[in-house]
């Protein structure tokens, strides 16, 4: 299989099992999880002639583990914008952690924090050259923010391990550190910051 197949497969499979599984059908219980079938099935309404060993390669691959197989059936690990049991546990972060996001985002982020948007936690990197490739999906000029979260655990932020991404329900802007422009490595500094309105709920 190459790489461009590989990629429209995998954004199918994360369209159906993050985003709209109503829309292939899927029979989808609380935990996430759809019938190997039943996946395979929706992935050919759109690929005609995708194998099982083609989404089993995908879905069981190395590179970014975004889904899981137990049983027979198969889920996205993280990035759901529905409601989804995914029976995290809470997870002693490392010191820092790393978030990238587009320019026009820099000042929201810096006055209140990073929220979830869409999907049920927000992502973040082990790296901060991982954080910059992953927002480069959505511009070319990522800036690359710190997250202290040690501190943040301390204040009682909770995290939850889902390698290679941590999750979290929200970053209060207390705990945020402009790092970097992902795209010349310029310290980018956006003035002082007002404690967030951000609350756990």
């Amino acid at each position: 299989m190459d790489e461009k197949r590989r990629e429209q497969l995998s954004r199918l499979l994360s369209l159906m099992l993050r985003h709209k599984p109503e829309r292939f059908y899927l029979d989808m219980d609380l935990h996430g999880y759809a019938s190997k079938e039943d996946v395979l099935e929706g992935v050919r309404q759109k690929f005609d002639d995708a194998t099982e060993a083609e989404i089993l390669d995908i879905v069981e691959g190395p590179e970014k583990r975004r889904f899981e197989l137990t049983e027979g059936r198969i889920r996205a690990r993280y990035g759901h914008s529905f409601a989804i049991d995914l029976g995290l546990e809470t997870a002693d972060p490392p010191e820092f952690l790393y978030y990238a996001t587009v320019p026009a985002q820099v000042q929201a982020i810096a006055t209140g924090g990073i929220r979830p948007g869409d999907r049920q936690h927000v992502h973040l990197s082990l790296t901060s050259e991982i954080a910059a490739d992953v927002a480069r999906s959505r511009t070319d000029t990522p800036v690359v923010f710190c997250i202290k979260a040690t501190e943040a655990a301390q204040a009682g932020i909770e995290f939850y391990d889902r390698h290679p991404v941590m999750l979290t329900r929200g970053i209060p802007a207390e705990f945020i550190e402009p790092m970097q422009d992902g795209s010349s490595g310029s310290a980018s500094l956006y003035g002082r910051r007002k404690r967030s309105a951000f609350h756990r709920k």
